[in-house]
């Protein structure tokens, strides 16, 4: 049994709280621990998991620095978009690089599991990037474009995003049924002025389906980043019976239920993309970032793609245009995913390693 520390991103927002379910379930043998300083964001999984520990703290680089590197037998990092220069959330810096020269020194494995690379805007970072990722056990990108940026380091490695490998039921689809996951574009700077044109356009669409009869969703995947502030702007707007908010509260299984029994889904997030994709429906995607995009051209995804930084309150979206992917590109998009947690797989079922 090994004591495994989990940095994460953890804010009940569903794409990262499915890494740590995943882990959860896959190595039950093994002991992991994660520090937050507000519990009910890992209030549900700690309730289902004997194998997590949730101990009172700071999820910060800076909480994680000051470790005691002899506590923990390894250390699981787990992305998206960490490596983003000067980021409010989690930033690479000198510190973070004498963090992975002790784990090497001691011994103690440390990996990053599913993330990007960037945007960055100095060499200065990119440099202490590639001095971090050189001294680390397991690097897995999620997409190309990162990969290759650092591909001449050993431990950095690609394979599609880690949620791609969800286990999701072969669902029967709810008949004209549209989902939406929606976003906050208050707390994105680069396309924040453009938030009354996207709720314009929400709107507009809306109002088609519900009049041709469909039964709209609307899909929160994180409250802490305010996507139920849009889902509430939109309920005020329609008062019928069609219009059905979904909102993740922790309950990962109760979530993905009825997400998975969408015929279409508009998907303005990273997993909902994700999740659409392994749930056999009919996509249409707007992208936030290039992380997106990126993935959808890795994976030879041709979805229709509307980004918000040209976004227009006159756009309609038309039904005809949503794309599923075939089943053998879905089948060797997830064998593929499968090749993020070989690091971890290794490590964690090898009887030698500490």
């Amino acid at each position: 049994m090994k004591k495994i520390f989990i940095m994460a991103y953890a804010r009940k927002n569903l794409g990262d709280d499915l890494f740590i379910k995943m882990l959860l379930d896959r190595y039950p043998m093994h002991d992991f621990f994660m520090k937050i300083n507000n519990y009910d964001f890992l209030e549900e999984l700690d309730k289902l998991y004997n194998n997590l520990h949730v101990i009172d703290g700071f999820d910060t680089d800076d909480e994680l620095y000051n470790t005691n590197i002899n506590e923990y037998d390894g250390y699981i990092y787990i992305g998206g978009s960490i490596f983003i220069e000067g980021g409010k959330v989690y930033n690479l810096s000198e510190h973070f690089y004498e963090f992975t020269k002790r784990c090497k020194l001691n011994n103690k494995f440390l990996c990053y599991v599913s993330c990007n690379y960037g945007p960055f805007q100095t060499e200065n970072y990119f440099n202490l990037s590639k001095m971090n990722f050189a001294e680390c056990s397991d690097i897995c990108f999620r997409d190309q474009y990162s990969y290759n940026l650092f591909k001449d380091i050993k431990t950095v490695r690609y394979a599609p995003d880690f949620a791609f490998t969800y286990p999701i039921k072969n669902v029967k689809k709810i008949k004209d049924s549209i989902g939406i996951s929606v976003i906050d574009l208050r707390i994105r700077e680069a396309i924040k002025e453009k938030k009354q044109e996207y709720l314009k356009m929400l709107v507009n669409n809306i109002k088609i389906f519900l009049n041709n009869g469909k039964k709209v969703y609307l899909y929160s995947f994180c409250k802490y980043e305010g996507d139920e502030s849009v889902i509430d702007f939109l309920l005020e707007c329609f008062q019928d019976e069609n219009l059905i908010d979904v909102r993740y509260d922790g309950k990962i299984n109760e979530f993905i239920n009825i997400y998975s029994k969408m015929e279409y889904n508009i998907c303005s997030k990273f997993h909902a993309v994700v999740l659409s994709c392994i749930s056999s429906q009919k996509i249409y995607v707007m992208s936030y970032s290039k992380k997106i995009d990126n993935t959808l051209q890795d994976l030879n995804i041709n979805a229709p793609i509307v980004h918000f930084s040209e976004i227009d309150e006159n756009l309609i979206i038309d039904l005809n245009d949503f794309i599923e992917i075939d089943d053998m590109q879905r089948k060797l998009i997830i064998n593929s995913a499968s090749k993020q947690e070989d690091g971890i797989k290794e490590y964690l079922l090898s009887k030698s390693s500490k």
